[in-house]
């Protein structure tokens, strides 16, 4: 059976959905980064104290960080050449 040549399904969307689906990752980064310190501001109003806002933000900036290099990274091309095709 030969083998098919898979296309980068990116080269067939539209202008607008490569925008939505830009924006749907713009939009997870900032909450990735936002939600922890808003949820510790949260909870140091209700328990009294002063520092779980701060180490919400501490741990959601470089998590969202982390993630827009994981989104924004090229991915690797699939070689087809060593084998693993299951007929």
């Amino acid at each position: 059976m030969p083998k098919r040549v898979v296309t980068d399904q990116q080269d067939r969307r539209s202008p607008m959905a490569e925008a939505l689906d830009w924006v749907s990752r713009i939009t997870t980064v900032a909450l990735v980064m936002v939600v922890p310190g808003v949820a510790g501001m949260w909870l140091d109003r209700r328990w009294g104290t002063k520092f779980v806002g701060l180490m919400g933000f501490a741990v959601g900036l470089p998590a969202g960080m982390w993630l827009l290099f994981q989104m924004t990274r090229p991915r690797p091309t699939r070689d087809d050449s060593d084998g693993d095709d299951v007929s």
